[in-house]
């Protein structure tokens, strides 16, 4: 949280400033900057900036931490002046000055800033030039996401990063993810270019939109995967889902720890040579290489599948009797009832779509600050549904379990 509180002070406007003309990004961000400079200077300014700043803290799940953040502004300003000198340099590292890929997403994040501050100086031009600006990053955001090699590099990513390293499944993870990523990215696209609504969901502009209902699951979702039968092992019954989920699961992690050497070298490849900064590179290099695999080993071995599949409501208890039957007795199971687990996931979309949405929105979208909040749900309810639709259409094809067994 105090990264994220710190990020926003260097983006935040002094209060007070009431430019009429529109600056663009980088210019509005090293006055940001340089406003920041001189309210750590002048006290008053600095307890204007603290109450806006605070404005955020509210509503948040980390609302305590937040506010005793604010509460040493003073200090952290003190902190930061030396390195903010420069504010040309400043605000492109913050991807204001200087276009990339990133700059339309770095401007929404000030954007809540320049909100705060437009609320606390009752500032209605302000507010206005807080919305356009935002649908125009709106606007940007979704011409990225409308790109093929957007959806390209996040398909290639998902592949290189999962599927390589799900053994047996490699093929079945492949093709999933390329039927899925396309239509996700395609939505994507359709989000952010709805301009008005965006901006409406994450309280930039003012609420004159219809937000999309959120579906409500119609039954418990441990009676939802009891449809899909039991399965009669020689350890006795188990419940399908349990059973297809558990061994998927503990699969899937023991070819991630076998192939963990393969992924640490990926991950070596794609943070040293394009992420870090070039001077930074060598050591980058020695320390992914020494630490990268130890580090996955011990994350993969955080979960078990029958933890995993306990979470999500398909197994009702976390005696593990899978644990005892043969692998290949295991596997034949597996494979006797995939087609199952394939009619179940084609006819229970809806159902399916229903509880992730309400899953993601309790654990996620609530936890987060009103204005996101919306924001996370409308978003949530779309791609879930895309998400489930085509995993249907998939399902029912028969494509996953051939590629499987």
């Amino acid at each position: 949280m105090k990264p994220v509180l710190i990020f926003a002070v260097l983006a935040a406007l002094a209060v007070g400033s009431q430019a009429k003309d529109a600056l663009s990004a980088c210019d509005s961000c090293k006055s940001m900057v340089q406003n920041f400079i001189d309210a750590s200077k002048d006290k008053m300014k600095m307890s204007q900036l603290k109450i806006s700043l605070s404005m955020m803290c509210a509503g948040t799940s980390h609302q305590s931490d937040c506010s005793k953040t604010v509460d040493k502004l003073d200090f952290i300003a003190y902190k930061l002046a030396p390195y903010l000198k420069d504010t040309t340099a400043v605000c492109s590292k913050l991807q204001m000055c200087g276009e990339s890929q990133f700059s339309p997403l770095a401007r929404l994040a000030m954007l809540y800033l320049k909100k705060s501050e437009s609320i606390v100086a009752n500032d209605n031009i302000m507010r206005q030039q807080v919305c356009d600006e935002c649908q125009a990053s709106s606007g940007q955001l979704g011409q990225l996401f409308g790109q093929d090699f957007t959806a390209y590099a996040v398909k290639n990513a998902i592949q290189r990063f999962v599927c390589r390293s799900a053994g047996k499944a490699h093929k079945a993870c492949n093709i999933f993810v390329s039927s899925i990523i396309p239509d996700l990215m395609t939505e994507m696209k359709e989000i952010f270019t709805e301009k008005e609504m965006m901006c409406s969901n994450m309280g930039l502009c003012a609420a004159n939109t219809k937000r999309v209902a959120r579906p409500t699951p119609k039954q418990p979702l441990n009676d939802l995967w009891k449809t899909m039968g039991t399965v009669k092992t020689s350890n006795g019954e188990e419940l399908m889902s349990c059973f297809e989920c558990t061994l998927g699961a503990d699969t899937l992690l023991e070819e991630f720890i076998d192939k963990r050497q393969a992924t640490a070298d990926d991950i070596q490849a794609e943070a040293c040579d394009h992420v870090v900064p070039g001077a930074w590179g060598p050591g980058c290099q020695d320390f992914v290489h020494m630490y990268m695999s130890t580090v996955l080993f011990l994350t993969y071995n955080q979960f078990d599948g029958r933890g995993i599949c306990t979470m999500i409501h398909t197994c009702e208890k976390k005696e593990n009797a899978l644990m005892t039957l043969a692998k290949p007795e295991r596997a034949e199971l597996g494979c006797a009832n995939c087609q199952v687990v394939e009619k179940f996931m084609a006819e229970n979309q809806e159902a399916l779509h229903a509880h992730a949405v309400d899953g993601i929105f309790s654990n996620v979208c609530q936890k987060l600050p009103t204005a996101l909040g919306t924001m996370c749900e409308q978003s949530v309810i779309r791609l879930s549904e895309k998400f489930f639709a085509q995993s249907a259409k998939l399902a029912a094809s028969g494509a996953m379990c051939s590629q499987l067994c």
